[in-house]
């Protein structure tokens, strides 16, 4: 931003603070709505062969609707077909363990808010599933307790004002890491983790340090902001969480239909300009052999 964008904001203060008071009214209604006066939907049967429900939130009835996250929904499923073990790390109300499970994966599914519990376990017996373990747990890099923002179900998060949302929804919830969720029981299984914790991608990740070496290396697509969302404009571990891939091997690409390999000097040049172009906040990471 140039010198003169800056002091024409500055001049006109108001406006920009008017700007994010408008921003946090609507993340502070969603919670409302979300926490008092959403309702349930019918059990439905989805285009993907498996009944389900939620609230009637626009994402949860697309999800009924088989037009939620069309592009994601494409790739997972091909992933699916090489995979043995889905581990679903912010599953809110299992979408995508379902779309494992009905591809005969066997699925961890990791979930706190107990709202999206109550949804996820009725979605699992209405399709009669054995193949799940359901953890209603937060991950961090140490296990503990901490407390949760926001009342939307599919925007809470371990760091406060996420996404402009208010701290007035919270609750405690009990913390593990992803380490202590596998063990070693997954040895030689074929992996796929898909992460999408709101914020919290860099401290999941290192407590998961045995998991990111794990042979074969697993395969993991995470939801990663670096000026979105963040209550601090920029994600200050944005960098860190590619550079743990690389480290340990691993090529980083968009999870997306154009696939794009992304290299160290992409991330370099998102950082120091504060904006990413790579056209998603999706990335895949996987071994290149």
């Amino acid at each position: 931003m140039n010198k003169e964008m800056k002091k024409y904001l500055k001049k006109f203060s108001w406006i920009v603070n008017l700007n994010n008071f408008k921003t946090r009214t609507k993340w502070w209604l969603s919670d409302i709505r979300s926490a008092f006066l959403s309702r349930s939907t019918k059990l439905k049967m989805t285009p993907y062969g498996f009944k389900f429900k939620g609230t009637n939130s626009i994402h949860h009835i697309g999800m009924q609707d088989g037009v939620f996250e069309i592009n994601e929904v494409s790739l997972f499923k091909k992933i699916f077909e090489r995979s043995d073990v889905f581990i679903d790390i912010g599953a809110n109300i299992g979408f995508y363990s379902c779309l494992a499970l009905k591809a005969d994966l066997h699925v961890l599914a990791v979930e706190p808010l107990q709202k999206n519990l109550e949804y996820l376990y009725s979605n699992i017996i209405a399709n009669k599933w054995e193949g799940i373990e359901i953890f209603p747990v937060g991950l961090a890099e140490h296990p503990g307790v901490a407390t949760l923002f926001g009342g939307s179900s599919t925007g809470a998060s371990l760091i406060g004002s996420w996404a402009g949302a208010s701290k007035m929804f919270r609750q405690n919830i009990a913390l593990s890491t992803l380490d202590i969720l596998l063990g070693n029981r997954f040895d030689q299984k074929k992996i796929f983790i898909k992460i999408d914790v709101e914020g919290m991608e860099y401290q999941v990740l290192l407590g998961a340090k045995s998991a990111l070496r794990m042979k074969p290396r697993p395969v993991w697509v995470l939801e990663i902001c670096l000026s979105e969302y963040h209550p601090d404009g920029i994600n200050p571990n944005f960098q860190d969480i590619f550079n743990l891939f690389w480290k340990d091997g691993y090529e980083a690409r968009t999870a997306d239909h154009n696939n794009k390999l992304i290299i160290p000097e992409d991330v370099e040049r998102w950082m120091k300009c504060g904006r990413c172009d790579s056209g998603t906040i999706n990335y895949k990471f996987e071994s290149p052999n």
